[in-house]
């Protein structure tokens, strides 16, 4: 039984709930048993079914993961009904949940908690209030697991889609806006690069640091590769095709491309290896990671971003005169450097298709979100609006006439 006491860790030991009131084995949404295409008997079970379809695909995995957990505690410990029994005014509530989670002190982790396992009695699912891409991310992977669930004939209907999609579409929109605060200035960056170029380097620890950064943000800036490709990548990825370099990468939705190595790149690449006691040029049959510990081993993600935090740390004390851009830069991850190559690569003079093509986006929508030169042009251009402009004017700033 679940009863109005018990802690949200204590809720997470989902199988063992006995309250077929709350377990979802008789969820008002609930699709006749008879009828489902699942082996599963309550809500936990139809969860885990979903996340079985995307245990090769690590990221959307550990995503969808969370945002299920956090969304079926929710359902149990807040709205006290089953995820299968939850209606368009749940989901409704839900939203604004996630805008302010409260009690804060039941949902919401203490400042420095984010270590916390599962299971202690100090953890938590949030760590405060969701952004707006936050939110879109917590909606979309909802909006899947209900899907799959009513495709399996398990719910019989997604309440998710009867909420207005207007909603969902300025969540999406102000998401974007929001990706122009995760991309650096030129002004920013270039005080990264002098930043990471006077890191110290006195002892061999510190000289393996320094190496290992340089190569980290190198790679990641050139290749635009998002952080899981680079921590599950090895050096044969590196291929010589008809004398052009080029790096081979299985990405989102196991798509396989190739990215142009270009020389700066390459010259990186030797410079890195030659430092690891490697030969020059990575061979086809060389299985060991891109980026790895001191002992050889892979590196995590998470690992990565901590090594990159440091130097974003570090940048972040050159604009102490300047609090807004320092808070941004503490706010670095790896991806703001896929956001800066597409948006570099725009600076560069490289075609837009190509751009695309090198960061594999799906559409041209999403590559335009970091492409700015028209952009620019548009902003240039309007400077020629004033108050006040005289019939001359007009007709010099415009020849077409």
């Amino acid at each position: 039984m679940i009863d109005a006491n018990a802690t949200l860790p204590s809720l997470l030991n989902l199988p063992t709930v006995q309250d077929h009131l709350l377990s979802g084995e008789q969820g008002s949404n609930r699709e006749p048993h008879e009828h489902c295409q699942l082996k599963a008997r309550n809500d936990y079970e139809a969860i885990q079914c979903w996340l079985r379809e995307y245990q090769h695909k690590a990221t959307t995995f550990r995503t969808y993961q969370k945002e299920a957990e956090r969304f079926l505690l929710w359902s149990l410990f807040q709205r006290k009904k089953p995820l299968s029994s939850l209606d368009r005014d749940d989901l409704e509530s839900y939203l604004q949940f996630l805008d302010d989670p409260k009690p804060r002190e039941i949902w919401c982790a203490k400042k420095n908690g984010r270590g916390v396992k599962r299971g202690d009695p100090a953890w938590r699912p949030f760590t405060g209030s969701l952004s707006e891409s936050a939110k879109t991310v917590a909606l979309s992977s909802i909006d899947s697991l209900l899907n799959y669930l009513v495709d399996a004939r398990y719910l019989s209907f997604n309440p998710l889609s009867l909420m207005r999609k207007r909603k969902r579409t300025i969540a999406i929109k102000e998401a974007q806006f929001a990706l122009e605060e995760r991309m650096l200035t030129l002004d920013e960056w270039h005080t990264m690069l002098d930043t990471l170029e006077q890191f110290p380097q006195e002892s061999i620890n510190q000289k393996n640091e320094k190496a290992r950064l340089i190569f980290l943000v190198r790679i990641l800036y050139f290749l635009g590769l998002r952080i899981n490709e680079l921590a599950t990548h090895t050096w044969q990825a590196f291929r010589k095709i008809d004398n052009d370099w080029w790096f081979y990468v299985v990405g989102k939705g196991d798509k396989l491309a190739r990215i142009p190595v270009n020389d700066e790149l390459l010259r990186a690449v030797i410079t890195y290896r030659m430092h690891l006691k490697k030969s020059p040029y990575p061979a086809t049959n060389e299985t060991a990671p891109l980026i790895a510990s001191f002992r050889g081993r892979a590196i995590t993600a998470r690992q990565i971003n901590k090594i990159l935090k440091k130097l974003s740390t570090e940048t972040a004390k050159r604009f102490a005169h300047q609090p807004d851009q320092a808070k941004k830069l503490e706010k670095f991850s790896a991806h703001w450097l896929r956001h800066l190559s597409a948006s570099q690569q725009d600076r560069a003079g490289i075609q837009f298709k190509h751009i695309r093509a090198n960061h594999r986006h799906e559409n041209d929508e999403t590559t335009r979100r970091y492409v700015h030169a028209i952009d620019r042009e548009r902003h240039q251009d309007m400077q020629k609006l004033t108050m006040r402009i005289l019939e001359n004017e007009s007709f010099n700033n415009n020849p077409a006439k």
